[in-house]
């Protein structure tokens, strides 16, 4: 089998649970991967100016953020796609009428949070969104807008996501990463369609590709590889899913079947 492209998504697979990674145990992977032309990419729901400060040791890795709808590289963005403006509008009026919900709209630009959400909110949401502004409203914003990430609480995340998804209908897809939270992103994106867009950039096939995952956010992106992988750690749909399994995220799982698919 021969890989060309790895993929792998952050939270719980790449990151152990305190958000860090083996830095010098992933360099000697990095260096392999480099030197014999394997594209490295970071393919997660989150903010892509949070990835690049990562990776900003390893600057060839490229990106498929905030679930697929921004796709670069540390130097340049290669495409997005963004909600028309009848879907934001409706997206926020759905969320301003609902409780127990606090949300996040991310733009091109920055990131955007109300000014009425709680401290402890703002605090989380100022790690995974480096780049953000408050706002009073976001009705307000002037952005392409990728995608609402959205905190409920953890017990009830099934019932938010098929409450979110009725609400606002067939445009958007509404998927979890689990621990409460939820993104709603575009119908017609996510992790898959980001990865497919680089297929054809980097001329590298499906069945080239390597990717780890254990959220629901990941399921397409885990089916388009050749090569999926679920971490110890996945929920039960992504090890129905995947085909292999790695240990789990604080044991370095992608680390460690990178190291053993290389022979390192």
């Amino acid at each position: 089998m021969t890989i060309k492209l790895v993929a792998t998504d952050m939270d719980g697979t790449f990151l152990t649970d305190d958000k860090h990674f083996d830095v010098e145990r992933f360099r000697r992977v990095y260096d392999y991967m480099t030197k014999n032309d394997i594209t490295f990419v970071s393919a997660s729901g989150n903010q892509y100016y949070q990835l690049k400060n990562f990776f900003s040791e390893f600057p060839k890795t490229l990106f498929v953020a905030e679930n697929g709808a921004l796709v670069g590289s540390h130097d340049e963005i290669y495409k997005t796609d963004t909600f028309t403006a009848d879907v934001i509008a409706k997206t926020i009026r759905v969320l301003n009428s609902l409780d127990d919900v606090q949300s996040i709209m991310c733009g091109e630009k920055s990131a955007y949070i109300e000014k009425n959400v709680t401290p402890e909110f703002y605090k989380t949401s100022k790690f995974y969104f480096p780049e953000i502004t408050s706002v009073d409203k976001l009705e307000d914003v002037n952005d392409g807008v990728l995608k609402f990430s959205i905190s409920c609480p953890m017990d009830e995340t099934e019932a938010y996501m098929e409450k979110l998804s009725d609400m606002i209908g067939l445009e958007v897809s509404v998927v979890t990463s689990g621990h409460g939270d939820i993104d709603v992103i575009r119908a017609d994106v996510n992790k898959a369609t980001g990865l497919d867009y680089l297929s054809e950039k980097l001329h590298i096939q499906p069945d080239e590709m390597c990717a780890f995952g254990d959220g629901g956010n990941d399921l397409e992106m885990l089916r388009y590889v050749g090569h999926g992988v679920a971490m110890k750690n996945a929920s039960p749909i992504v090890h129905q899913t995947a085909p292999f399994e790695t240990v789990d995220n604080n044991q370095q799982g992608v680390i460690q079947h990178l190291e053993e698919l290389f022979e390192l």
